[in-house]
């Protein structure tokens, strides 16, 4: 009883064990590969191609800097997309800036082995991939403090990891339409506005007649 009573008074005193910190993922953290248990399989599909005139996805929304596709759509896996985002986050890390990733893969591509027979809907998943139409924005960088030149040369290399063509964009670089710019709009143009800042004689006839110091001697 005596031992009892003695351990009872120890376990009051004695400290509590320190709980151990399990290391858990951050929410609304961006990943190049979804954590699904089963990855439902997809078809191969195509990139589609932009003929309605749609400019989505193709200007900077949250940065100063970006890299745009401008080759033929691609269809880019995740292992591409994380070699290309390690060597930018050497370049925004040091200045303090921020990488925005404007591409999620959601594509699980599944590869068949050799020597199978016909059919589809064979094989396991191999990776996560993403279609990426032509003009679509990849990165953006968002560092006031980073110069221009530096941004360029980074995605330079960062585009080289990837396949297809890319193109530096910055605020001022106009939206894409597929392969083609958009062109600003001009602003219609008043005819009649301009015939009166340079008329004619008879129109100058015309307008002189509206002042009041003529009407008084119409009939």
């Amino acid at each position: 009883m005596f031992t009892n009573v003695r351990n009872s008074l120890f376990s009051l005193f004695r400290a509590a064990p320190a709980q151990t910190q399990l290391k858990s993922s951050l929410r609304f953290k961006h990943e190049y590969a979804p954590r699904f248990t089963n990855p439902g399989k997809k078809h191969k599909g195509r990139v589609p191609v932009r003929i309605g005139g749609s400019i989505k996805g193709s200007t900077l929304q949250f940065g100063q800097y970006g890299l745009r596709l401008k080759s033929d759509g691609v269809r880019l896996a995740a292992i591409q997309l994380k070699e290309a985002d390690n060597w930018l986050m050497r370049t925004v890390r040091p200045s303090g800036g921020k990488l925005i990733r404007r591409l999620q893969t959601n594509i699980a591509v599944c590869t068949k082995g050799n020597e199978t027979r016909m059919g589809k809907g064979k094989g396991p998943f191999d990776y996560w991939a993403v279609r990426v139409p032509t003009g679509k924005i990849l990165f953006e960088i968002n560092a006031p403090t980073l110069h221009e030149k530096v941004a360029r040369d980074a995605f330079r290399i960062a585009a080289d990891k990837l396949p297809g063509i890319y193109e530096f964009v910055t605020l001022n670089s106009l939206p894409k339409a597929g392969f083609d710019r958009v062109t600003a709009v001009k602003p219609t143009e008043n005819a009649v506005e301009k015939m009166k800042a340079n008329p004619d004689r008879k129109l100058a006839n015309a307008l002189k007649g509206n002042d009041e110091f003529y009407k008084l001697y119409r009939r």
